[in-house]
């Protein structure tokens, strides 16, 4: 007999939860935009991890930019109008629903809390003050075998879902890539969408979380959970690969 199958939902953040990229955003406001534009084009071509190119970022935050001054800034974004909707409707069937972001934990748990919120499990990246005045980033969720994202979102989708469980993943940008491939469902906008039609990943495009819910919605109540063949055999690869 098999196995009844449920959902989870793991969900990237920046412009995807909120209306905007706060990650970039930061140094629009307070850092050399043009300079960390350069550093970051230089990540895209390989020719800096992505630990490298946050560092070197955060480097050029001016010292007017503390913890209080970035949060103030974060106070003002603005979140998806739809998303605590989203997240209401899982709750009510039990499906977990969980954030990961290549962004830092400081801005991610305020909005959350904001939000009211915070109780969602969250892995980012952290982000500390120094006693010297600067931001520094800490890296708890890297892969030693993939630079291309300093927090590994493929591993949390691998490790926090089991055999019974079908993963719904969301997402809009280039650290969304990588785990789209290992997800059974896919909601994507922007980059996340231009590399599903190229890399022949099933999606369903959204502009907002009431898309999400909408499309959602309707899978939960007129169709059995169903697996995507090609993403659990990536799954039972890396599995396989120990």
């Amino acid at each position: 007999m098999k196995p009844t199958l449920t959902y989870t939902v793991f969900t990237d953040f920046d412009a995807t939860i909120t209306r905007e990229d706060i990650g970039d955003n930061l140094f629009r406001e307070f850092g050399r935009y043009d300079e960390c534009m350069n550093t970051y084009q230089r990540f895209r071509a390989g020719e800096l991890d992505a630990r490298e190119c946050w560092r070197m970022n955060l480097a050029t935050l001016r010292r007017e930019c503390t913890p209080e001054t970035l949060l103030a800034y974060v106070d003002g974004v603005e979140v998806d109008s739809g998303f605590r909707g989203f997240v209401d409707f899982c709750r009510g069937l039990k499906i977990p629903v969980t954030v990961v972001s290549d962004g830092f934990d400081l801005y991610i748990r305020r909005v959350l809390e904001r939000e009211g919120l915070v109780d969602l499990p969250v892995f980012s990246n952290r982000l500390t003050y120094s006693t010297e005045g600067r931001f520094e980033p800490v890296f708890p969720h890297t892969d030693a075998e993939c630079l291309a994202c300093a927090n590994c979102k493929r591993n949390h989708v691998l490790t926090r879902s089991s055999d019974t469980e079908v993963i719904v993943y969301i997402g809009d940008g280039h650290s969304d890539c990588c785990p789209a491939r290992f997800a059974d469902i896919v909601f994507a906008k922007h980059a996340l969408l231009k590399f599903c039609e190229r890399e022949n990943i099933t999606y369903h495009r959204f502009e907002t979380y009431r898309d999400i819910l909408r499309t959602f919605r309707h899978m939960v109540e007129t169709s059995a959970p169903r697996k995507r063949r090609t993403a659990e055999m990536a799954r039972n690869d890396i599995f396989m690969q120990g």
